[in-house]
Parts: structure tokens; C-alpha cells; sequence
């Protein structure tokens, strides 16, 4: 299944709506009618991994880059594969590279809202079909995240080329409001100017797209970008593969060895998970985070593979 994922094309409505994708960051509006571009397993791991600071299209700038002081380098300059060895990328993807500013606090989560928000999600975890939700995210990134995003709030780098703006699914006004077979029939049939992918994708896997789409929430966007590196998307540490490459600059510091299991919320109260995830928050420093356990090393050539192409 996972090789037939990435023949699909590229939100298969494309074709139409007449949405493609655009080389750059700020998309303008485009005819109505123009052909699809398949998105390859490489630019869906980049957007995912990489996007959130070095931009939709590798020019630097993404919406987290704020964060850090410095503008992300851009990774469509050819010198970046005549300076560095393969491996080179490779350790600095699989294991990070602290940087030499601090971590702007100002722009860092610190409000009482988002300590809710995500720890509203971290109870969610332990309840979480992740086989499903896995599976589902893989669909989603290959066919929806150009238009709704990353997280679901309908600011893909197509959104404003729509001819009206894509549904925030992250609300959770919204998340309320629609059941697991309104968003069944939603997505495989499709809805306004959103195309249906019923005809290219069975039940099942259209019930795994549903399972991933309910996890968006402010809660999952925060813990996704700021906690998740360490504590694992699914609250479990990743494990570190220490055999994986040698060139590594200097190996992570060891991961934080709690879990968010069920064992976890029984044995601790309400006000203190809110005092560990304060703490977390507070521990942000400026660091390109290490992804040793969430990508293994082929993905990690995919994700090179890909940026090459953007030379």
C-alpha cells in the first residue's frame, strides 16, 4: 500500500479544479483548468520535516523561522551538494545542529491557552489508533496538505489559488461538528470545489484519512512543531539508530525518557502534567532538531533526492 500511495496524484481534483503547484512560496491565481503534478514521497517527507522553517519551496522563511533569529539557509543553492558530502546532509537531518543564537522566547509558546491546548492532546495519546492514524497521514500529505496545510487549517500553498478558501480543520468548532461518517462521505465524495477521492481509494483507507484528520486541533499543531522531535509524535521517545551514520557534528543530547501513556496521566494529577508541559515549553532553545528515530536513513536520501530537483 505504501508504494501505491505515492502514485496518487497530487489532490487528484487537481485536474478539475485546474490548481497546480507553483515555484514559489507566494502562489498567485491560476487558470481554471491546468494540469496536476504528482508529489513525490521526497517533497511530501521535506513537507512534513522541513517545511515549517526552511519554506514549501527550500528558500528559508517558513512560518517558524521567526523563532530562531536567523533566517534558515536556503537548500535550493547547488552548493549545498558540492560543499557537503551525502552523508554529511544525512547526519545533519538525522541528528541536528544546535545554533549559535538563543531561542526568541518572544515568539515561543507561552500562553495559558496553548499549555490547554496541548495538554488537552496529550491525553489523546494514549486512545490514539496510530497503525491507522500512520497510514492516514501518508494519504493526507500526498493528496491534501497543498491546499489544507500542514496541520489542517486550510493554508496550504495552494489555498490561494482556490476559488473559495479550503475548510480549517483544526477548529474545533468544526471537529464538533462533523461526525466519522460526515467526513467519510465528505472526503470521498467531495464537497464544493474540493474533489472527492472515493474513486481511487477504498473505504478503508478513506476511514484512515478520517482517523488522521481527527487528530487536528491546536493542541497536535504545537506538540507536532515543539515536542514531538523528543517525546515522539506518538508521546513515546523515538530510538535513537546510533549505528546510522558516522559524520555527525556531535550526537543529540539523551531524550527526555517520559512516556504519555496511561501509566503517565494516573500518576500524575492535573496540575502537575500543566507544570511539566510549562517546563517543556521553557526548555526551547534555537536547534535544528535531530529526526535519528522518525526517518530512516532512505527517507532521509528521499528528502536529498528531492531537494536536488529544486536546483
Amino acid at each position: 500500500m505504501r508504494n501505491f500511495l505515492w502514485m496518487l496524484v497530487l489532490v487528484v481534483g487537481c485536474a478539475q479544479t485546474g490548481v497546480y503547484v507553483q515555484q514559489s512560496d507566494r502562489p498567485t491565481a491560476v487558470p481554471f483548468r491546468s494540469a496536476a503534478r504528482r508529489l513525490t514521497h521526497g517533497e511530501a517527507l521535506y513537507l512534513r520535516h522541513c517545511a515549517d522553517c526552511h519554506g514549501w519551496e527550500g528558500r528559508g522563511g517558513g512560518p517558524m523561522a521567526a523563532m530562531f533569529g536567523v533566517e534558515p539557509p536556503s537548500l535550493r543553492r547547488p552548493a549545498l551538494f558540492t560543499d557537503y558530502s551525502e552523508a554529511e546532509l544525512m547526519a545533519r537531518i538525522l541528528y541536528g545542529r544546535e545554533l549559535s543564537v538563543p531561542l526568541d522566547t518572544a515568539t515561543s509558546v507561552s500562553s495559558e491557552a496553548d499549555v490547554t491546548a496541548i495538554e488537552a492532546y496529550l491525553r489523546r495519546l494514549p486512545s490514539i489508533p496510530w497503525d491507522r492514524v500512520n497510514t492516514g497521514q501518508e494519504f493526507y500529505d500526498s493528496l491534501c496538505v497543498y491546499c489544507h496545510g500542514l496541520y489542517g487549517r486550510g493554508d496550504g500553498i495552494l489555498a490561494a489559488t482556490l476559488p473559495a478558501p479550503p475548510r480549517d480543520l483544526s477548529s474545533p468548532a468544526y471537529q464538533r461538528q462533523v461526525n466519522d461518517a460526515e467526513l467519510l462521505r465528505i472526503i470521498s465524495d467531495g464537497k464544493g470545489a474540493m474533489p472527492g477521492i472515493g474513486d481511487i481509494m477504498n473505504t478503508e483507507q478513506v476511514q484512515e484519512v478520517v482517523a488522521y484528520v481527527q487528530l487536528f486541533s491546536p493542541g497536535y499543531e504545537l506538540y507536532t512543531r515543539l515536542c514531538a522531535v523528543c517525546h515522539g509524535p506518538d508521546g513515546h521517545p523515538p530510538e535513537m539508530d546510533t549505528d546510522a551514520i558516522g559524520e555527525a557534528e556531535a550526537m543529540p543530547e539523551e531524550l527526555p525518557q517520559v512516556v504519555f501513556n496511561q501509566t503517565y496521566f494516573r500518576t500524575h494529577s492535573e496540575a502537575q502534567v500543566r507544570r511539566n508541559v510549562q517546563h517543556m515549553l521553557r526548555q526551547g532553545r534555537a536547534i535544528m532538531p535531530h529526526f535519528n528515530g522518525q526517518l530512516s536513513r532512505d527517507e532521509v536520501r528521499e528528502i536529498l533526492n528531492y531537494l536536488r530537483t529544486l536546483h
